[in-house]
């Protein structure tokens, strides 16, 4: 972790995506609170502690390697992905942005980080979970730009697409059992609560 705290990030990536880029909205409807904010030991705020721990995906797919939890602007991601059996590729990002409040009618609760020089992949990705206020409908999002970000990538651009489709999947059944209460998050992690579990 220590030779990615002061790495840049990949190449052009604070230029934003060009127009052959992939360009993905993963969504799932995860859980429905009563209507209004979101209710405070309910499923949006379980499945918001999930995405500020780096819990999104299930512990046989994906490890997080943090400096403290919850995540925050400027931290940095570390991300062990069990490629295969006895494989572990190690790749990190940073936050650069964080929310969790109400616009046009839909609480959003999350973070946005940008990948760093070295990551098989070369974008940003938003993971949050959004509460229609009104109905409350909650919804685990993952949105995302992307490229190939080494040439390896490149090369195995077939397999990574694949692979990269399959995490996030993954992530959104594994949120949903995070809401339902099904998946309990590990109480050890650092730091405290999650963003809005006592306040906004």
């Amino acid at each position: 972790m220590e030779g990615w705290l002061n790495r840049p990030f990949s190449p052009t990536v604070e230029v934003g995506p060009r127009a052959n880029d992939r360009r993905d909205c993963f969504e799932r409807v995860v859980a429905v609170e009563s209507a209004g904010e979101p209710e405070p030991w309910g499923p949006h705020r379980r499945v918001a502690q999930a995405i500020f721990a780096y819990r999104m995906f299930p512990e046989t797919l994906v490890t997080p390697v943090l400096l403290r939890s919850p995540l925050d602007v400027g931290d940095t991601v570390g991300i062990l992905y069990h490629f295969l059996p006895g494989l572990d590729l190690f790749c990190g990002a940073r936050v650069v942005k964080c929310f969790d409040g109400a616009w046009e009618g839909v609480w959003r609760t999350g973070f946005k980080y940008r990948t760093l020089l070295g990551h098989p992949e070369l974008g940003e990705e938003t993971f949050s979970v959004e509460k229609e206020i009104a109905t409350g409908q909650v919804v685990a999002a993952l949105r995302s730009w992307s490229r190939p970000g080494t040439w390896l990538t490149w090369l195995g651009a077939p397999y990574a697409r694949r692979a990269q489709v399959h995490a996030n999947n993954s992530a959104l059944c594994h949120l949903a059992a995070v809401a339902t209460g099904a998946v309990n998050l590990p109480t050890d992690e650092p730091g405290g609560s999650s963003p809005g579990s006592g306040a906004a």
